[in-house]
């Protein structure tokens, strides 16, 4: 179960689900295309139709970087970095080193403008938001030591013979670990009164998909915990359009997995559910009618028929 949601958010798409506009235009249209280099023009022209109605979507932006420098776009790649770098606080130390422009700006044919513009752009972010600084460099290292523990977990699991009960233990200590990861996450959504994002924080460039994944996964306990925790604090980033859906959807998947229902109704039987969890699905059972109905209303879900890609 360690990498289901990567699968099932690339994979996992005839489903009928609740999505408002936004989620609609993300999930049909740009995202079984975004990282298609073939597809570029269309993305970009998508992800800047989506920006007219919802305003900047930096998080879109930092994804076409690549696209763009490798279909030689360079004065779009030009423009978005400066903006991101500006205005949202790109980081040159949280480049992966994998992006296909990292060589050209550090030592290739953009490193001379790329120094230039990020000495003065970067300096300007800092002026700007000199008090997110510490809380961005903290957010950005849940997933470094996400994948430092989890991957010493993997180790410990494949080279010893552990029975049931240390096996037990083992899973114990990794869910609590992942629960105090997100410590600093949960100060700064208290802080500012709702779930940091691209849009109304900073982009963190190591993302915390990959944290909220261990979290889902984790043990009724922990996931308990760890939903009471950010619920409102995703609902309000939702509501504000500041994220999408998926963490509800990935959310009520891990639910019914668990518990053998779903909370906010955002999955129906089908080939791609039954193949991934290997078994028969007649239905998945809601949690609480009301309660679905109640949380539905107050997103402004209505059901839609996703596309396949």
């Amino acid at each position: 179960m360690r990498y289901l949601f990567f699968l099932f958010t690339l994979l996992f798409t005839t489903t009928l689900c609740s999505q408002n506009r936004r989620d609609i235009l993300i999930h049909d249209s740009i995202q079984p295309i975004l990282y298609n280099f073939n597809k570029y023009k269309e993305v970009k022209r998508l992800v800047l139709s989506l920006e007219k109605e919802f305003g900047k979507e930096p998080s879109f932006r930092y994804k076409l970087l690549n696209q763009s420098y490798v279909n030689n776009d360079i004065p779009f790649f030009k423009s978005n970095l400066t903006d991101l770098v500006k205005n949202y606080g790109v980081n040159i130390n949280y480049f992966s080193e994998n992006e296909h422009y990292f060589h050209a700006i550090t030592k290739g044919e953009l490193s001379i403008w790329f120094k230039k513009m990020y000495l003065k752009n970067h300096f300007i972010w800092m002026k700007n938001n000199f008090d997110k600084q510490r809380d961005l460099k903290k957010i950005n290292e849940i997933y470094t030591k996400d994948q430092l523990v989890n991957g010493q977990y993997a180790k410990i699991d494949q080279h010893l013979s552990l029975d049931s009960l240390q096996k037990s233990k083992l899973d114990k200590l990794l869910g609590d670990f992942f629960l105090s990861n997100v410590e600093n996450l949960k100060i700064l959504s208290e802080k500012i009164d709702t779930y940091p994002t691209a849009k109304n924080f900073a982009i963190v460039q190591n993302g915390l998909a990959t944290a909220e994944l261990h979290l889902l996964q984790s043990s009724n306990e922990i996931l308990t915990e760890y939903w009471n925790t950010f619920f409102n604090y995703y609902k309000k980033a939702y509501l504000k359009n500041e994220m999408d859906y998926m963490i509800f959807k990935n959310y009520d998947l891990f639910h019914y997995v668990k518990n053998g229902t779903q909370v906010f109704g955002l999955l129906e039987p089908s080939p791609e559910l039954e193949n991934f969890l290997d078994k028969k699905i007649d239905s998945i059972p809601i949690e609480d009618e009301n309660y679905k109905k109640r949380i539905q209303e107050e997103l402004g879900w209505n059901n839609h028929k996703m596309q396949q890609d």
